[in-house]
């Protein structure tokens, strides 16, 4: 399945803002972060940061289930909204497939 997530997080949760040896430690961890989705079966599809301590990613995954482990084991504290969704080309094909059936 593939999810979008948002993710979000105050400036007081920023890692840019953190003291240095905690940003350390955390931008060491966030480069494993491809290694530890494959390790759970995940497959990030891409990461972007947007403006006001938001990023966006595209996750594919077997379950909610993986992305909730995934995201609780980062060391950051967000918010997060995350919805299932599917590519267009694929809801297109499956809505001409029922009106075939019609």
């Amino acid at each position: 399945m593939l999810f979008h997530i948002k993710m979000t997080h105050s400036t007081d949760n920023c890692p840019a803002y953190w003291p240095q040896d905690k940003q350390k430690k955390f931008f060491a961890e966030a480069e494993k972060m491809q290694e530890v989705a494959k390790e759970m079966n995940i497959d990030i599809q891409f990461m972007l940061a947007g403006v006001g301590h938001t990023m966006f990613a595209l996750i594919e995954a077997d379950n909610f289930n993986a992305i909730n482990m995934f995201f609780s084991g980062m060391g950051l504290k967000q918010d997060y909204q995350i919805e299932p969704v599917g590519k267009v080309q694929d809801v297109i094909s499956a809505f001409k497939a029922e009106l075939a059936k019609k």
